[in-house]
């Protein structure tokens, strides 16, 4: 299996973990959820139980402040608290309705709570009624108090069958929670383990890329280089070969015009090895001019821009400065040939007739501005330039050799033109003044 296949199988086996966890937790809390629902109505019923234990003893204390004081006041506050213990058995009724014990236990206590709210009735008619005497009233009491026992110990029994199911749901709880807790954490951490596996696959293709993008840039430069040390020499063969026959060639013809001085075909072919040797030289310096070599970027921008002029019929303004800055021969080489690639493409494809070319120098870096002001380049075709160059050295080719020297390219168009941009360092070195150069004038007519 590829690297790629590897890490999209563990990148798959991460995001499985994190589906399978999401599930887990999903129902994990599900159960939670249901358990806390249980202990919440399990402590509803305790709060009933408590809530008919309280209207009880209330209503009891109601009917014997009335047999003790004779005020029909409390008859109806009594009479209340009956109805309220009635309502507060019914909601227990209600509430346990789930439970098969407590519903036995509910009927026990509500046998309970009939008979001695029977007897309560009886206690507050018979004092209405003047019927009851001191005695009656204390047997009632006596009987009173033993139904009252007998309703602690059913609600009491009640109460302990519903804590024993809120320890039991409070421990479900407890192991939901745990539950819940160990399977995202699991979850989480085997699907941390399979993105970091990912992730590290991921930085290894990257860094197996980036050293083939390094390996295929040195190449690229390379290739640059050679193709530049072929300019080179083809520049000085033609110069040194055939310039040379050239120019024997011409003093061979110049004799021969002194013997036959009237001949129109002497004089044809001494214009022809004239025009011959113009047209090698001309060749020669665009492969690799020597003013590059021998007076540096200055003056060959100069003499090519003064010879681009004139082949082309494109005006072109040059701003470049008058020093004696020289810059490493690998800067000069770059920006020149930038020049080249901008200039041929504006006489190529623009159809302007009128171009801006500018070298500035701003502290540690050089800047290469060639403007002209034709038709532009449409949104797209300048889209496919940006990635994908030119033939030849092209477009392409220049970004290349500008990165390799640390430098940077531009190009930005409009309807109105477009405008290339070469930066470049600026690791300058200044001419010797003992030596001895050519003017751009003396080397191109020499």
């Amino acid at each position: 299996m590829s690297s790629t296949g590897k890490a999209n199988t563990v990148l798959a086996a991460a995001v499985t973990f994190l589906l399978l966890t999401t599930c887990g937790a999903y129902f994990s809390f599900s159960r939670l959820q249901t358990t806390q629902r249980w202990v919440r109505h399990t402590l509803d019923v305790q709060h009933a139980l408590d809530h008919f234990s309280t209207a009880f003893s209330r209503a009891g204390r109601l009917r014997a402040q009335y047999i003790d004081s004779g005020d029909p006041s409390f008859l109806s506050l009594q009479a209340e608290g009956a109805v309220n213990v009635r309502h507060a058995l019914t909601d227990i009724r209600r509430l346990t309705a789930d439970n098969v014990t407590q519903q036995a236990n509910w009927e026990n206590l509500s046998q309970i709570t009939d008979r001695r709210l029977a007897l309560m009735e009886q206690s507050i008619e018979g004092k209405r009624s003047g019927k009851m005497n001191a005695d009656s009233q204390a047997l009632i009491n006596h009987e009173l108090l033993a139904v009252a026992d007998s309703t602690e110990a059913a609600v009491s029994v009640m109460e302990e069958e519903e804590q024993r199911l809120l320890s039991e749901r409070q421990s479900r709880e407890v192991v939901s929670f745990s539950v819940i807790t160990g399977v995202l954490l699991t979850g989480l951490f085997l699907a941390l383990v399979f993105f970091l596996i990912h992730h590290q696959m991921i930085m290894e293709q990257v860094s197996e890329r980036s050293r083939a993008e390094a390996a295929q840039r040195n190449l690229s430069a390379r290739l640059l280089n050679l193709q530049d040390e072929e300019r080179r020499r083809f520049a000085r063969e033609l110069h040194d070969s055939v310039g040379q026959h050239l120019a024997a060639m011409k003093m061979g013809l110049s004799i021969l015009q002194h013997r036959l001085p009237a001949d129109p075909i002497v004089a044809d072919c001494l214009k022809l090895s004239d025009d011959a040797m113009a047209e090698t030289r001309t060749i020669s310096h665009l492969l690799h001019p020597p003013l590059l070599d021998e007076v540096g970027l200055n003056s060959a921008i100069r003499w090519f821009v003064e010879g681009f002029a004139n082949r082309s019929r494109i005006q072109v303004d040059l701003h470049v400065p008058d020093n004696g800055l020289r810059y490493e021969d690998s800067v000069e080489l770059v920006l020149f040939r930038a020049l080249q690639e901008s200039l041929t493409n504006v006489h190529r494809h623009s159809g302007a007739d009128h171009v801006d070319v500018a070298l500035a120098t701003d502290g540690n870096q050089i800047t290469l501005t060639v403007r002209d002001y034709g038709k532009g380049i449409s949104p797209d075709v300048l889209q496919s330039v940006k990635v994908n160059g030119m033939g030849g050295v092209g477009l392409a080719g220049m970004t290349e050799r500008l990165r390799e020297i640390g430098g940077q390219f531009q190009i930005k168009s409009s309807p109105s033109g477009t405008e290339i941009v070469a930066q470049a360092p600026a690791r300058s070195r200044v001419v010797q003044p003992s030596e001895s150069l050519p003017t751009p004038v003396q080397e191109v007519n020499r």
